[in-house]
């Protein structure tokens, strides 16, 4: 069984399909049931007419019942009836109306077509009275002319009323849920994209959306609160940690030099470049965060991303070189785009020192920029050892690192602080994009999406 739309526009759709195949069933039902009411109380009528002129087991005398024919027709009005009298040839014998074709016995409609003075429609009843005479009975069964049409006019005008104004409060109904979904919509993805500080905008009513919409900022301002108060901890750390550490890492560098520190000068190197580690991690949460605050979008411009992926494959290329490695950019098309210029290098930067850093000598790094009529398409391609599909969810959480590659040199290699990747993904959300890692058979392949 097909399932029913969930969406607004499916839902109005078929609940217009169904009023509309109701309304126009109830429309036809009256229509032909009042017809059909009509036929029968005409048909009664000429029955009832025809027995009172041939009661039913009677023979009449021809000359009799051509007489009372005639005084019937004299005697009252009989505009909207008429009787026909015929012989077995059926030549007229008494009556006030002829017909152009042969009738059948029984009841049967007439029209137009059978051309009776001032009869549009009607019915008729013809019998057998006896001596080869038929007995024709036959009233009208619209009182004015074309009654029929007009009937049918007034049902039409009244079911098309009833079904405009159904389908006018519908498209108005429609187009107001639409609004108060699109402005909720509207604020989600703004909420999506780091600004905290929207809202949903509020009628005022104290109505139904009035209340959703209160409740919805109320919910708001209170993950605004506590996201600020986790934004504010994590920031605070960082920033206090980093004067401390950079006095130590300073210290550090200062005793490596010295004369004294000669037998311990390969420890002082290591603690200080452990310090230069726990520096850039702060650095780079302190990032992450001003990032994801949403306000550099205020500063995009237009820019070429080919062309700045190509300066910054230049730039890494002398480093992958002394690893033992190639940088290579396969691809370069024209890519303009609307963007943070700084933060898109940084995002270059990333994967790229992310791919050198993580894969053995002799590998090759792959960069190419395609774009369509919708998107910009950044993909950084290595043949290293790759990281197993397993893992790709956890390094791009803050801090993941692949647990065990378990494939000799690999990435387990220099492990860095873990934010490389989710520093890149947060810069392609602040531009609306997405990031995505998979298998390049053998190696990473990384695809970065970014609207034009």
């Amino acid at each position: 069984m097909r399932p029913l739309p969930r969406s607004l526009r499916g839902l109005t759709i078929v609940f217009l399909a169904l009023f509309l195949t109701v309304t126009a069933l109830a429309g036809f039902g009256t229509f032909f049931a009042t017809a059909s009411m009509v036929r029968m109380l005409v048909d009664e009528r000429i029955e009832s007419e025809s027995e009172a002129l041939v009661p039913k087991g009677t023979v009449p005398v021809r000359e009799e019942l051509a007489r009372h024919i005639v005084e019937l027709n004299r005697q009252r009005d009989t505009g909207d009836l008429g009787v026909l009298l015929t012989d077995a040839r059926g030549d007229r014998i008494a009556g006030n109306a002829s017909f152009s074709r042969e009738l059948p016995l029984g009841y049967s409609s007439l029209g137009r077509q059978d051309r009776i003075v001032g009869l549009s429609a009607g019915r008729v009843l013809v019998r057998e009275v006896g001596g080869g005479m038929r007995l024709a009975v036959f009233a009208e069964t619209e009182p004015v002319d074309n009654y029929f049409a007009m009937r049918r006019r007034i049902y039409l005008a009244g079911f098309g009323a009833i079904i405009l104004v159904v389908l006018a409060g519908l498209l108005a109904f429609r187009r107001l849920v639409g609004k108060r979904i699109d402005a909720v919509r509207r604020t989600a993805e703004s909420i999506i994209e780091g600004d905290l500080t929207h809202r949903v905008p509020m009628p005022g009513d104290e109505g139904e959306f009035d209340q959703q919409a209160g409740a919805f900022n109320r919910m708001l301002d209170r993950i605004s609160l506590l996201m600020g108060e986790i934004r504010n901890v994590s920031n605070n750390i960082s920033h206090e940690m980093r004067t401390p550490l950079a006095r130590l890492r300073n210290e550090l560098a200062m005793l490596e030099q010295s004369a004294e520190a000669e037998p311990l000068r390969a420890r002082l190197a290591m603690a200080r470049e452990q310090a230069d580690e726990l520096l850039g991690m702060f650095a780079a949460m302190l990032r992450i965060a001003e990032i994801e605050n949403g306000s550099r979008r205020a500063g995009f411009r237009s820019l070429d991303l080919g062309a700045l992926a190509a300066e910054i494959v230049e730039m890494v290329q002398p480093v992958a070189e002394e690893r033992g490695q190639r940088v290579l950019m396969e691809r370069a098309d024209a890519a303009p785009l609307t963007g943070d210029r700084q933060m898109l290098s940084q995002l270059l930067v990333n994967m790229l020192e992310n791919a050198v850093r993580h894969t053995p000598r002799g590998t090759r790094i792959r960069v190419s920029v395609a774009r369509d009529a919708q998107a910009v398409v950044l993909v950084v391609t290595d043949d290293g050892p790759g990281i197993p599909a397993a893992q790709r969810a956890l390094v791009m959480r803050r801090f993941g690192r692949v647990q065990n590659a378990g494939q000799g040199e690999s990435r387990n290699g220099p492990q860095g602080h873990g934010l490389g990747l989710p520093l890149a993904e947060a810069i392609v959300r602040l531009h609306r994009g997405t990031l995505v890692l998979e298998d390049a058979g053998p190696g990473l392949r990384i695809v970065v999406t970014l609207p034009r």
